[in-house]
Parts: C-alpha cells; structure tokens; sequence
C-alpha cells in the first residue's frame, strides 16, 4: 500500500520534524510484554512498520510493506540521548519504541514523524499500548481488526477542495502584505550561524509544572476571565516571549501559530484512532506590550481563533500550503494537547507522567500545554541550532512566573 505525501506532509517530513511521546513508569514493567502489545498495535495499524522513500525527482511517497517487521523495542539509559537519535524513516519502521531505565526512572519513549501523525492520534496510540499491555499481562482478549482507514487521504485534499484556488492565493496575498507591513517579532536565533542552523544539531525539552492545587486555582483564574485553561495559559506563553525581545518597540506584533484539530470538523468525521497528521494551523497576528496582562492576550487569542475557525480561515491556511512556504515564521508555535486520559493498567503499575513533544531543526519554538492526573505542563521544544538553553531557560522562567502571579 502506498501514497504519495501531500504538500503539508511532505514539507514536514523533509524538515525531519518528530514528534515524541514519553510517559513515566512506576512499577513492575514486563518489558516481553511490552514488546508483545507493540506487535498488536503494529497489525492493527501497519502505518507504524512503514517507511518513506523518495526516488531522484520524484515526490516523497508513505509506503507499507505487504510482511510487517518484527517488534521494535529498544533500551536506553538516557532520555535526552534517545530523543536526539538519528531516525530512518526512508528505512522504516516509521515508530521507534524504547524502555529508558535511569536512576529515578523507567520512560517509555514513541518517537514518529510528524508528517503522519498529531496530538489526537498520538494520544490514542499510546492509550492502545497500554490498554493492549493490560490485556496480555492479565489474560484477557485483545481488540483486533486493522483500524481503517490505513492510509487515509491528505488532510490538505480534503481541505483544499472546499476552496478555488483564486481564495487560497488571495488568502496568502493577505498575509504577505500584513507581515510586510508590521514584521512580527521574533526571539532572536543565537545559536544560529550565517543565517542557517549552527553547529548545535540536538533537541531539547524544558518542562513547567503546575500541581494539583495550583492548577485548580489556574481553571478558577480562566473562569473569572471568562477564558479556557488553554487561552490564559497561551497568554502567559506569548507575554513571557514578550520579556525575551530586544525590541524597543511597544507594543510589539506577534504571531502566534496555534494547532487546530480538523478531526471532527472533516464530513465524515475523522476517529482518533486513524493515524494521521489532521491537525491544521492558524497563524494569529497579535499586539503586545510589556505590561499587558495575560488574560488580556488569551481574550484576544481566543476571540481571533473563533473568527478563523467560522470563516474558515485555520482550513484555509493548510488548504492553502503551497502558496505558503515563504511565508514570516511565527514568533511562537502552541500545541494543546488537553486532557491525557489515564490508562487502566495491572495492578502494582502506574504511569505518573505523559508528554508530548515536537521536535525539528527549524527556527521555531515550541509550546505544548497539557493536563494529566489534574495537574498541568507546559513543555517548551527547540532545536540548539538556533537557540542557546539560556535563552529557552530565560523564557522557562518567564512563564513559570507568569504561572506563579495567576495562581497565587
């Protein structure tokens, strides 16, 4: 089975942006049975055994072989070593899997290219992991049937057919000429050399957490603001990237591109189960000043993600891919990843922790919000070869302070 990739797809892919899901394992793990819950879900969705080629001229193509590989588990000692390991997608299997035991803890790592994959699938993947784990550690029957579809169609053809091309170039046209006009600030990439990527080619992750309780006094904070957890935690994010700007200017403009799950807008609606990248963007231009409040960032934000989302514009911007691939980066990307359901697993087993994190050599920081067993993380991703860990530790710091001023 095969597919060419689409332009979304393939942008990302050649990019070599991934995607890592990691959760923390307390307990006994069985890791003969891990392996063994990882050969179900490869039979239940062969995406995972595929691989990605490219021939001299030719677009980039997802190909599944007819006979899936064996099971492909792991072993590590170090997290950060795992999430740089080079990846062989043009060599499959698209999923690498790996049991990292360190001193404090095990971590179960997922790594896959985010050309097919998003939160919503990534989440329900890990949540078949372990659901299939329980079932074979505890003899019970396990689901079987391949999810279907395999290889579905590219989100941007689904898209891309709601609009003539003569909106999707004026659509662009648009936000060329917005940017022109008031360039949107971006934190300064120091790690960077002559203007492309430096030396540096590892990722790195720096998490911020809030506790139960302080994540309680977060939901009651957005209540009062009228706003979500996800808004006011976004205008944190964009005015703590406000402190890091060396302009002068005040207010500054920033964009903020913020993921937007199109699973269930799509006719028929997409299930979560089905592995694929359905997720577009909206790009939102947005005026910030060094005092302005978090609250007031996430109304606007929110406000501006409504409008796009009514009149079609976060469909239009993926639908309008090709157009965009010059396009002004964003200041900074936020992914809400929501609420990570907590799997039932055998007794004496616990998972105390799940995160989601895209990585890729781009000029881009990432932001991924999230909530598991009531309390909520915010992870902040770079690549080091556009920015210094001060830098990303300067902004860790913003934003945990920003957190600490709306919870306290």
């Amino acid at each position: 089975m095969e597919r060419l990739l689409a332009p979304h797809e393939a942008a990302i892919a050649a990019a070599g942006v991934r995607v890592v899901l990691s959760c923390d394992v307390e307990g006994d793990l069985d890791e003969a049975v891990l392996a063994q819950a990882l050969t179900h879900l490869q039979a239940r969705t062969p995406l995972l055994t595929g691989k990605i080629t490219q021939g001299p001229g030719k677009q980039p193509l997802a190909l599944i072989a007819d006979a899936a590989p064996g099971p492909v588990l792991g072993h590590g000692t170090d997290f950060d070593e795992e999430i740089n390991t080079p990846l062989a997608w043009d060599q499959g299997p698209l999923l690498r899997a790996t049991v990292v035991r360190g001193r404090e803890r095990t971590r179960v790592v997922m790594s896959l290219p985010r050309a097919f994959v998003d939160g919503m699938s990534y989440l329900s993947l890990h949540h078949r992991l372990w659901e299939t784990y329980t079932s074979l550690a505890t003899g019970r029957p396990v689901s079987a049937g391949v999810i279907q579809p395999v290889l579905g169609p590219a989100l941007d053809d689904l898209l891309a057919s709601q609009f003539t091309s003569g909106q999707l170039r004026e659509f662009v046209a648009e936000r060329t000429r917005l940017d022109t006009e008031r360039p949107p600030a971006l934190v300064p990439a120091l790690a960077s050399h002559d203007g492309g990527p430096g030396k540096n080619m590892s990722f790195r992750i720096v998490g911020v957490e809030l506790d139960g309780g302080r994540c309680e006094r977060l939901v009651q904070c957005a209540r009062e603001a009228c706003l979500s957890v996800n808004a006011l935690v976004s205008g944190a994010l964009l005015t703590s990237l406000r402190s890091l700007l060396p302009t002068q200017d005040d207010p500054v403009r920033l964009l903020c591109t913020t993921a937007v799950d199109m699973r269930r807008r799509l006719a028929p609606p997409l299930p979560a189960e089905v592995l694929q990248s359905a997720a577009t963007t909206t790009s939102i231009r947005l005026e910030v000043s060094k005092k302005t409040h978090p609250a007031a960032v996430g109304q606007d934000l929110a406000a501006r993600l409504r409008d796009d989302l009514e009149s079609g514009a976060a469909a239009m911007e993926l639908a309008a891919f090709p157009y965009m691939l010059d396009q002004h980066p964003p200041s900074l990307v936020i992914t809400n990843v929501g609420t990570v359901p907590e799997p039932a697993l055998p007794e004496g087993l616990r998972i105390s922790n799940v995160r989601l994190a895209p990585l890729g050599h781009v000029p881009m920081i990432f932001a991924v919000v999230s909530r598991y067993q009531a309390r909520l993380a915010v992870d902040l991703t770079w690549s080091r070869a556009w920015y210094t860990d001060v830098q990303i530790a300067e902004l860790s710091d913003h934003v945990s302070a920003a957190l600490d001023r709306l919870t306290t």
